[in-house]
C-alpha cells in the first residue's frame, strides 16, 4: 500500500525528507508552509504536492501519514493535533525541545492508536549495522569504556536564523541539535545511561545555548566521555570509539574499523571533515522510511520508533541539568521527566 504523506514544515531539513519519501515511492500529497521561498523549493522536490497554509488544510487531505519538520518547540502541538486526526507520525529529531514534551508526544500517539517514529537516521548507517552485529557477537569482549567526539563548525551566519540555538525554540544548542545523532547512535549500540556530568559553554556572545559541551556518562558497567562543538573549525567527522577487553571498534563518519592484533577496515565510508556525504544522508533517510513503512505494515515497531527516541532525549535532559548546576551529576530519567532548571542558560556563559 502506497503511503499518502503530508509534510508539515519546509525548512532546511525538509529536503532530505522529501527526497527520501519520493525514493521509497510515497505519495507526497501536501506540504504545509506559508513561506514562498520554501514553497518554491518544496515544489521542485515534490511537484505533485499541494502547498498548504495550515494544519487544518493538511488534515483535510486524504493522507495517512504526517512528517513533522517544524521547530522542536512546536512538535508537541503539531503532533498532537495530527494524531487526534488519526495520522501516523514521523517526527524530525529531536522529538521535542524538552523531555517532558517528548514523553507527551509518545503518550498521545499511544493513546490515539497512531504509529510514531523519529528521524534518528544515523542508526541506519551501514557502519552502525555492522557494529551492532559485532557487539552482539562479542567481537570486542566486554565493553569497558568509550569516547564520542562531534567536532563541527557552524559559522555565525548559521545562527542568524531567528530562534536558532535558543532554549525556547530548539531546547538547547549543539547537543540537542547536531550531536544528538552521534549520541543516539552510541546509546543505541551500548545501552541506557544512569547518570551524566556535563559542562557547557559558548564562544558566541549572542548565542543563548551552548556551542560546546562535554559529558561524562555513567552506564553502570562502563563509562563514556562525549565532546561536541559547532566551534571546531574547520570541522571533522563524528567518531565513536568503543574499548572492550578483547578489542576495539571505531566508527569515524561512515566508516568502521575493528581493532585487535591489527586494524581492519570493515566499512570504508566517508570521513569528510565537512560532515556526512549528502548521498550517504539520502541513503540513511531512505532506509529509515523503508523500515518505518514496512514495519508499520507488518504491525511491528521500526528501529526508529518514537519511544526509542526518549533514551537520547533523557541523556540530553540530564546533561543540561548537570551543566546548569555546575557539573553536578544528574540522574537520567527513567520516564518521569525532570524539569530543567531556569538557571540552565548560565551554564553556557563560562
Amino acid at each position: 500500500m502506497t503511503r499518502r504523506v503530508v509534510v508539515v514544515g519546509a525548512g532546511l531539513a525538509s529536503a532530505a525528507h522529501l527526497t527520501a519519501l519520493r525514493a521509497v515511492g510515497a505519495d507526497v500529497v501536501g506540504v504545509v508552509t506559508r513561506d514562498e521561498t520554501r514553497a518554491a523549493a518544496a515544489r521542485r522536490l515534490a511537484p505533485e504536492a499541494r502547498i498548504l497554509p495550515s494544519l487544518d488544510a493538511a488534515a483535510a487531505l486524504d493522507a495517512d501519514t504526517a512528517v513533522v519538520v517544524t521547530p522542536p518547540s512546536s512538535h508537541l502541538a503539531v503532533a498532537s493535533a495530527l494524531a487526534e486526526r488519526g495520522l501516523d507520525l514521523v517526527i524530525d529529531k529531536p522529538l521535542a525541545a524538552s523531555l517532558a514534551d517528548a514523553q507527551a508526544i509518545v503518550d498521545v500517539a499511544e493513546r490515539t492508536g497512531v504509529r510514531a517514529a523519529v528521524t534518528l537516521q544515523h542508526r541506519y548507517k551501514e557502519a552502525a549495522g555492522r557494529a551492532r552485529r559485532l557487539l552482539a557477537d562479542g567481537a570486542i569482549g566486554t565493553l569497558r569504556s568509550a569516547t564520542v567526539t562531534v567536532p563541527l563548525w557552524r559559522p555565525d551566519s548559521y545562527y542568524a536564523e531567528a530562534g536558532r540555538g535558543t532554549w525556547d525554540r530548539d531546547g538547547g544548542g549543539v547537543l540537542i541539535t547536531q550531536a544528538i545523532h552521534t549520541l543516539d547512535l552510541y546509546l543505541s549500540l551500548t545501552g541506557p545511561a544512569r547518570s551524566v556530568v556535563a559542562a557547557a559553554s559558548t564562544s558566541r556572545g549572542r548565542l543563548e545555548a551552548e556551542d560546546t559541551i562535554h559529558l561524562l556518562i555513567d552506564q553502570g558497567t562502563h563509562a563514556a566521555s562525549v565532546t561536541a562543538s559547532t566551534a571546531s573549525w574547520p570541522g571533522g567527522a563524528a567518531t565513536i570509539h568503543l574499548f572492550g577487553d578483547a578489542g576495539q571498534l571505531r566508527l569515524v563518519g561512515d566508516s568502521l574499523v575493528l581493532i585487535g592484533d591489527g586494524a581492519r577496515t570493515l566499512v570504508d565510508g566517508s570521513v569528510d571533515a565537512s560532515g556526512p556525504d549528502p548521498l550517504s544522508m539520502t541513503a540513511w533517510f531512505r532506509s529509515l522510511y523503508e523500515d518505518v513503512f514496512t514495519s508499520w505494515a507488518a504491525g511491528a515497531a521500526p528501529l526508529a520508533d518514537a519511544r526509542s527516541g526518549l533514551r537520547v532525549q533523557s541523556v540530553i535532559d540530564a546533561a543540561y541539568r548537570s551543566a546548569a548546576a555546575g557539573t553536578t551529576p544528574a540522574t537520567v530519567s527513567d520516564g518521569t521527566p525532570v524539569a530543567v532548571s531556569e538557571e540552565r542558560e548560565s551554564a553556557c556563559q563560562s
